[in-house]
C-alpha cells in the first residue's frame, strides 16, 4: 500500500467489487490488487507481509479466516491514515521519538533490545519501516481523538471519589486478573451477525494457540488493546454485569465470549484471588532456553538442560554455564508472579531466590527460569488519577468508534470478491 506497505504487485488478474459509501458500481479488473481504499492499494504481497508479521507476533496459523481479519485491520488502518494525513502539516501529534519508544516497548515484551528486535524482524522478512508506520498510525489516531473530543470528556471529582470508595469496599471480595478484547455492535442485525462471525474467527485463532495479547493489540477495538488487553485485577463493579458473571464461573486460563448491549467481549481469566488476599509477588529473573529436540538437529536438548540443572542448582552458576555453552540467556527481567500465565506462575511460585524453575516447553523451545530476587507487597489501590484515566479511555473509545464509523460511510473501497462483499466487509471494520 503506498505510504503504508510494500508495493509488490502480483501477476494474476482479478475482479473486484467496488463500493462508494453504499453505492455499488460495475466490477472492474485490476492486476495483482486485492483492495483499493480511497485510491491507495493493498496487494496480495502486502497482505502476505502482514500475515507474516502476525504469525511472528502472535503465533496464529495462516488460514482464510486469519487473512480476512488481517485485511480488515489493514483497511481500518488505511482509513485512519488517509484521514490523519490531512492534519500532518498542522499538528505533529506523534514524533519519531514516540514511535521509537513504542518500538522499544514491543522489543522489551519479547525480551530483546531494539537492535536485536530489528535484526529478528529482518530475519523473518518483515519490514521495520512498515512495522513502525503501523505504530505511528495507531498512536496518531489516539492523539487525534483526544484533540477532537477532549473537551467533551469530563469526569467529576465526586464521580472519582465514589468509584474509589466502591473499589475499597469490594477489595475484600473475590477478584480476577483479566485480559479482554472488545468488538462493538452498532445498529442492524446484519452488522451484529457480521461482528459475531469475526469474534468466532478470533476465538478459533486462540484455540489454535495464538497469543491473546498480540491478537488484542491487532484486532480489539478497546483502548486497553495497547496493553494487549490487560485490565489488571478487577473487582465487582469495575466491569459490566455480564462480564463479571462470566468471570465468576470461569477457570483460570479459560477464554470465553460474552455479549451485552454494547457488543462482544472475549475475556481471558489469567488468575483469580480469593476474598481477603491482598498481596502480589515481584520477581526478577533470567530466562535460559534451548531449542526443543525436534528443532535441534537431533540433539537431545531436554537431557542437556536437565543435566545442567542437576549439576548447577544455583541460578548464578546455571546462568554462567548456560551462557558458556551457547544457550539463549535473556537479560534480567522483572515481573509480577500473579500476572504471569498459569504454567509459568506454577513453575516459579515455589522457586526460592537463586533457584531454578522446572523445565517449561512452548513447543519450539525449552526454558528454565532463574530467580534472582523475590519480594512480596500489598496490592496498591488505584489512585484517583488511575481511575480518571480508565474512565477517560472508555469515553474516548466510544468517540473513536463514532469517528471510524463516519470514515467508513465516506470510504471509496474496492475489494476482491474472494474476501466477501465490499458492503459486508466495511460493516465489520
Amino acid at each position: 500500500m503506498n505510504r503504508f506497505l510494500l508495493l509488490t504487485l502480483g501477476c494474476g488478474a482479478m475482479v473486484v467489487n467496488h463500493v462508494h459509501a453504499k453505492d455499488w458500481e460495475q466490477p472492474v479488473k485490476y492486476e495483482g490488487i486485492i483492495a483499493i481504499i480511497n485510491g491507495n492499494i493493498i496487494t496480495s504481497q502486502d497482505l502476505d507481509d502482514q500475515v507474516k508479521t502476525a504469525i511472528f507476533a502472535s503465533g496464529i496459523k495462516d488460514s482464510v479466516e486469519v487473512r480476512i481479519e488481517i485485511l480488515k485491520s489493514m483497511v481500518t488502518e488505511e482509513l485512519k491514515w488517509n484521514w490523519l494525513k490531512r492534519f500532518a502539516d498542522k499538528v505533529n501529534w506523534v514524533t519519531d521519538k514516540d514511535v521509537d519508544e513504542a518500538f522499544s516497548s514491543i522489543a522489551a515484551r519479547n525480551n530483546m533490545s531494539s537492535k536485536s528486535f530489528s535484526k529478528l524482524l529482518a530475519s523473518k522478512g518483515i519490514s521495520e519501516k512498515t512495522f513502525k508506520h503501523s505504530i505511528r498510525v495507531n498512536l496518531s489516531w489516539i492523539e487525534y481523538i483526544k484533540a477532537k473530543y477532549g473537551k467533551n470528556v469530563n469526569i467529576t471529582e465526586k464521580e472519582l471519589v465514589s468509584t474509589l470508595k466502591s473499589i475499597k469496599e469490594k477489595k475484600k471480595k473475590e477478584s480476577f486478573l483479566v485480559s479482554r478484547m472488545f468488538f462493538p455492535v452498532m445498529a442492524s442485525n446484519g452488522v451484529k451477525s457480521a461482528v459475531k462471525n469475526r469474534v468466532e474467527n478470533i476465538r478459533r485463532m486462540l484455540a489454535q494457540g495464538a497469543i491473546f495479547a498480540e491478537l488484542a493489540r491487532k484486532f480489539s477495538k478497546s483502548p486497553d488493546a495497547r496493553n494487549g488487553g490487560d485490565l489488571g485485577w478487577m473487582y465487582e463493579g469495575q466491569l459490566s454485569r455480564e462480564e463479571y458473571s462470566a468471570l465468576k464461573t470461569m477457570r483460570v486460563g479459560e477464554t470465553r465470549v460474552v455479549q451485552n448491549s454494547r457488543g462482544f467481549y472475549i475475556l481471558q481469566l489469567r488468575d483469580k484471588r480469593a476474598a481477603g488476599k491482598d498481596s502480589i509477588t515481584h520477581l526478577q529473573f533470567v530466562q535460559v532456553g534451548v531449542p526443543s529436540p525436534e528443532y535441534a538437529n537431533g540433539q537431545d536438548t531436554r537431557s542437556l538442560i536437565n543435566q545442567l540443572k542437576e549439576r548447577y542448582p544455583k541460578a548464578s552458576d546455571f546462568i554462567r554455564q548456560a551462557r558458556a555453552i551457547g544457550c539463549f540467556v535473556s537479560d534480567p527481567m522483572s515481573g509480577v508472579l500473579e500476572a504471569m500465565n498459569p504454567e509459568i506462575r506454577g513453575a516459579l511460585g515455589r522457586c526460592r531466590v537463586n533457584g531454578l524453575s522446572r523445565v517449561i516447553s512452548n513447543g519450539q523451545a525449552l526454558f528454565v527460569f532463574c530467580v534472582l530476587s523475590k519480594k512480596e507487597e500489598k496490592i496498591p489501590e488505584p489512585t484517583l488519577n488511575d481511575i480518571r484515566d480508565q474512565k477517560i479511555n472508555e469515553k474516548f473509545s466510544i468517540f473513536s468508534d463514532k469517528e471510524l464509523s463516519e470514515l467508513k460511510k465516506k470510504a471509496d473501497i474496492i475489494l476482491d470478491p474472494k474476501y466477501g462483499k465490499a458492503s459486508d466487509f466495511i460493516s465489520q471494520l
